[in-house]
Parts: C-alpha cells; sequence; structure tokens
C-alpha cells in the first residue's frame, strides 16, 4: 500500500509499562542486511559507522546471527537464504504518547481484521521427551548446567499484521515490544526482556529466567509471587546465567566494574510472572556496537550455561532454526547508546500467510520434560489469550446520615483489582469526586463507579429504594455452570455479561428475582449481584471464594464480626434452611428457592 501509514521499512518500537511511550522509525533511507555468517562483521561494521554518521539505526539480529562468533557454531551452520541481520537507517524518530501509536497501528489495519490458526509444533511432547533425555545425559555428565530448549510452532495468518499486533500489546503490556513491516515479512514481538541497555559508558542487562502463572486475585499472586522467588530450582536457572552474562560484561568492562544490582526479583505480567536480575558494567573505552555484539550475543539467558556447550547442543536436538526467536530487536542512537530486547513472544510472519513462533524453557538437571514442555506451550499462550476491555465497578449505598456504606471496604476492593490489572488508581481523587458529588443528594442513592484502565472514572447515581422488612425474593438456581479458574469471578468488572444475561433470562420465564451459581465441581458460589449465605446452628455459612466468587463487601464485613463462615454449600444444604442474599446496597434478604 503506497499511501500505508506503516510502510515497508518501518521499526515501531513501544515500552507500555515504564516510560509508556513509542519510537516509530519510518522511510529509511537505506538498508543494511545480512544473509551469510561470512558477511557479519562488514555487517556490524556497517550498522556502527551508520550510527556514527549521525544516523538512528534500528532493526533486528536473528540469533544463528551469533554462530558467526564461534568457529565450532559456524561449522554447523545451513545457509536458509532467510535474514541473519537487518536495519533500517533513519533520521531522528517520531515520539508517540501509547494512544497515538495505537491509532496509527489501527490506521494502517484499517477495516481489516487477523486470525490465527491452531499451532503445529514441530516437536510432539514425546519427541520433546527425547530430546530432553538427551539434554539430560549431558546434565549429568557436567557438559553443561543448563540449556535452553526451543521449539517453534507454525500457524496460519489471515488478515492484518497490525490488527494482530494491535490486539497482543492490548493483551500483554510490555516494555520491550516491537512491531517490523519488512518487504517480505511483519515481525510483532511483546517482549518483557532487556537484552542490552548502553548509557554512555554504562552497558546493562537485564536476563529472565524462572516462570510461574498468575493467580486469580492479588492474595493468589501475592503467594504465587512468594513462592516463586523462594523456589531452588528458579533461583538455580536465574543464578546462573547471571553468572554467564557476568563473564560476558567482563571481556568489555573496566576491571571490578560488573555488578549486580538486582538478584532474582519477580516481576508481574498480564499472564505470568518472570524471575529477573540486573547486572550492571562500565564499559572500557572506544568499545564499539560490534564488539559488545561479538561478546554478548545471543543473550545467556536464551541459551545456556557454559553458553557455547548449550548452543551446540541445543543445535543439535532442535528440529528447526530459531531465526528472530531468541534473537534481539532494537535501536542505535548517533550517541551510541542503544536499548535492544531479547525476541521471546515475537511471531514473524510471511506474506504468504506462514507465521512462525518460537517458545522455550531453561532445562536443568533436576527439571521434568512433562512441566518444561507445558512451560512452553504456557509462554505461547499470549497468542491465543483474548483479553476484552473491561473497567472495574463498584456499587454501594449512599444515605443522607450515614454517607457512603461500606466506603472503605469499596475503595480496598478497587484498589486490589487495579493493582492485579495494573489500572491506574487515584484513591484521593476518587473520595474527592463522590464527596462533591454527594452535596446534591437529599435522598438515598445507589451509587456506580467505574474504573478505567488509565485511571478514569465515572460516577453516576440513581434514588436506591429500600426493601420492606416482610420483603422475600425468589431465587433460582442457574442450570449453566461457572468455572473457579475465571479471573473475573474474583473481581467486580464490567465483563459479568454472563451473570447478567443468565439473571434477565432466567426472570423472563419464571419471574424470579435472582439466581444462584453453582461451579464445575458442584459447589455453590453466589448470586449475579449478591453473595450467598445459609442460617445453620445460628451462623451464617457462605461459600469460600475459592469457589470462584466475588469477595463482596458486605460479606466480608459478616465475616470479620463473626456471623458468617465460609463453607462448602451444596444445592442439597439448601433444603429446609433459611437462605439469605446480600450486598452492601440491599443488605440482607430472605429468599425462597424456586425451580
Amino acid at each position: 500500500m503506497p499511501n500505508s501509514p506503516l510502510p515497508a521499512g518501518t521499526v515501531f518500537l513501544l515500552d507500555m509499562l515504564q516510560k509508556k511511550r513509542a519510537l516509530l522509525f519510518r522511510s529509511a533511507s537505506r538498508e543494511i542486511v545480512c544473509r551469510e555468517l561470512r558477511e557479519v562483521p562488514d555487517f556490524l561494521r556497517e550498522v556502527e559507522t551508520a550510527r556514527a554518521q549521525g544516523a538512528h539505526v534500528a532493526g533486528f539480529l536473528a540469533y544463528e546471527l551469533g554462530y558467526a562468533f564461534e568457529p565450532k557454531l559456524r561449522e554447523r551452520w545451513q545457509r536458509t537464504g532467510d535474514l541473519l541481520g537487518w536495519f533500517g537507517v533513519y533520521d531522528a524518530p517520531e515520539t508517540l504518547s501509547l494512544s497515538d501509536a495505537e491509532d496509527l497501528l489501527a490506521a494502517a489495519a484499517g477495516n481489516k481484521t487477523s486470525s490465527l490458526g491452531p499451532p503445529e509444533f514441530d516437536m510432539t511432547s514425546d519427541q520433546y521427551g527425547d530430546a530432553f533425555a538427551k539434554v539430560r545425559d549431558h546434565l549429568a555428565k557436567g557438559d553443561i548446567f543448563q540449556v535452553n530448549l526451543t521449539i517453534r510452532a507454525s500457524l496460519r495468518h489471515e488478515g492484518s499484521p497490525e490488527a494482530l499486533f494491535l490486539r497482543l500489546m492490548r493483551n500483554q503490556p510490555v516494555a520491550h515490544a516491537a512491531y517490523l513491516h519488512l518487504e517480505d515479512r511483519a515481525v510483532l514481538s511483546l517482549s518483557p526482556e532487556l537484552f542490552l541497555e548502553r548509557e554512555g559508558k554504562i552497558l546493562r542487562t537485564r536476563p529472565m529466567k524462572g516462570t510461574a502463572p498468575r493467580g486469580l486475585d492479588e492474595d493468589g499472586d501475592q503467594r504465587i509471587a512468594c513462592d516463586l522467588a523462594s523456589d531452588p530450582k528458579q533461583r538455580a536457572e536465574n543464578t546462573m546465567i547471571v553468572d554467564l552474562m557476568r563473564n560476558d560484561l567482563s571481556r568489555i568492562s573496566v576491571p571490578g566494574s560488573v555488578q549486580v544490582t538486582k538478584l532474582c526479583d519477580v516481576e508481574r505480567y498480564q499472564s505470568l510472572f518472570q524471575m529477573t536480575s540486573t547486572i550492571e558494567a562500565e564499559l572500557e573505552e572506544d568499545v564499539e556496537f560490534s564488539r559488545i555484539i561479538e561478546n554478548l550475543f545471543p543473550c545467556g539467558s536464551i541459551t545456556g550455561a557454559p553458553k557455547l556447550s548449550a548452543m551446540l547442543i541445543a543445535d543439535r536436538l532442535e528440529t528447526s532454526p530459531r531465526g528472530i526467536y531468541t534473537g534481539s530487536i532494537g535501536h542505535i542512537e548517533p550517541s551510541g547508546d542503544f536499548a535492544f530486547n531479547v525476541a521471546i513472544r515475537t511471531l514473524d510472519l510471511r506474506k504468504d500467510g506462514r507465521c512462525i513462533a518460537g517458545t522455550g524453557s531453561g532445562v536443568v538437571f533436576d527439571s521434568g520434560a512433562g512441566p518444561e514442555y507445558d512451560e512452553c506451550k504456557l509462554k505461547l499462550s499470549f497468542i491465543s489469550r483474548e483479553t476484552k476491555s473491561f473497567e472495574l465497578l463498584e456499587t454501594l449505598a449512599w444515605m443522607p446520615n450515614e454517607g457512603f456504606v461500606l466506603l472503605e471496604r469499596h475503595l480496598a476492593r478497587l484498589a486490589s483489582s487495579a493493582r492485579y490489572f495494573a489500572y491506574d488508581f487515584d484513591r484521593e481523587r476518587l473520595c474527592a469526586e463522590l464527596t462533591r458529588r454527594a452535596e446534591g443528594w437529599s435522598g438515598p442513592q445507589r451509587i456506580r463507579v467505574l474504573l478505567g484502565k488509565d485511571g478514569g472514572v465515572s460516577i453516576s447515581a440513581a434514588p436506591l429504594v429500600s426493601a420492606s422488612d416482610n420483603t422475600v425474593w425468589h431465587v433460582r438456581i442457574a442450570s449453566q455452570r461457572t468455572r473457579s479458574d475465571d479471573v473475573f469471578l474474583y473481581h467486580k468488572t464490567t465483563n459479568r455479561a454472563f451473570y447478567d444475561d443468565t439473571r434477565q433470562q432466567m426472570a423472563a420465564e419464571s419471574g424470579c428475582d435472582e439466581v444462584l451459581f453453582v461451579n464445575e465441581a458442584g459447589y455453590l458460589t453466589e448470586g449475579s449481584f449478591t453473595s450467598l449465605f445459609v442460617a445453620q446452628n445460628g451462623r451464617l455459612l457462605t461459600p469460600g471464594l475459592r469457589h470462584g466468587l466475588l469477595p463482596g463487601t458486605f460479606r466480608a464485613g459478616l465475616l470479620e464480626q463473626g456471623i458468617a463462615v465460609e463453607a462448602d454449600l451444596r444445592r442439597e444444604d439448601l433444603g429446609g434452611a433459611k437462605v439469605f442474599v446480600g450486598n452492601s446496597v440491599r443488605g440482607l434478604i430472605p429468599v425462597t428457592v424456586i425451580s
């Protein structure tokens, strides 16, 4: 498309977590390309020359480019004709806000959508198990301490690469994302990992090694993060790579300047936790980009240790070239400063509809083939995971003589979900706005608060009609079951259409006021907008959160006061018992269960 806002030769680098900006390089004055190992030294020198002449250069290095630096690896390289490296030469990049970057990607996508077919892996679980067994033999012999064993998935892609990248970046915000539009392909990288960053004479690397899935709520996250931080296997993997990177850095750094500034930190992302460490060093005088790459590329976090032995073993056991996967994408400024990611969570989309995605994990002696293969699949799940846009929601009551009912509990729940989903939340601003709005109310109000990802708040109010003392609601058991692993059941958001739709449908059929849900294991959970309570022996029993339900503020108050206790409840527990539903707006309401 000659009028495309992102023509061939475009490089888009996005930091969605820290700097929250995008750098856009388009209209390259020329391209610097490498296809042969023998071309690598000249390729890197040409990149350095362009930088020294005042240009910005942005592009990528494929994993196999690193074979050029070791004779034993050079012997094993097989020419595929694919790119080993590509850089565009540019004037200064455009700096865009993230919203402007999204608008530009949407404009480039036009009305086109995007879809990916199911992945076909280049290793079955049995084949992976065979390769894993050979890795274990090498580990047992002491040939290596760790190796990053990777596999490739092939998928069919249809539609707009820009639309796909836009969806992926919304689903998985990271600090080192990249979009490259070349003549024959588009490269989409949702990498959370920094390979190298140069600021003056300081060179910094932040390898990632160690993975765990997210919890369902903030408490679950904290437990998982603590377990990951103290896991001996994960810490051992990470520390091995730290030692490797320290050794690599020492070759080009002022003696004694290499320092580990952070060791085995746990970072939270949309779908998983990653363990990271940070190592810094002061570069020797006149160390150019080519020498840095020669000594440190590829990143040790995706090779193993010792580096050469691990790369040789991986080359023998992996069934296809890695290509841009586990290579690096980034940008060099005219000053010589630069930043490059580790190209993980990266898709290589070809014009013929092929899409290649790599995934892998670090294998040490006490690893298991099954868990490592599962970890590979977990890391690739970012491709298919679809996160709908939603707002965080709180519904509370305001009374003329009491003010906002259970306000502190509502604010605490909102803050907890905001932290979990990485939403901006300004508590003081919200409280000030609630106070201002309350000045115009005279009678009881039902308040609805919506919080957007960027911290934007919407408040609406409507008159609240209190239920009379003799009100009894009719409730039905929903036929469709919930799943206790559905994260949205643990947070109050606008993504609750399933609950609302079920209640409205069953109300239309039978005139019921509320519905009660049962999870996949047959345990009662909650109503569509209320918590469930069953009276027994002078106490109120309420389902445990682990069954998949919202931590209601009214429910939390009754638990704290000892009026209610958590219990495993099934449908038969409702027979002959006094049953109630309740929330902070309505209080406790007796119900009759109807069929």
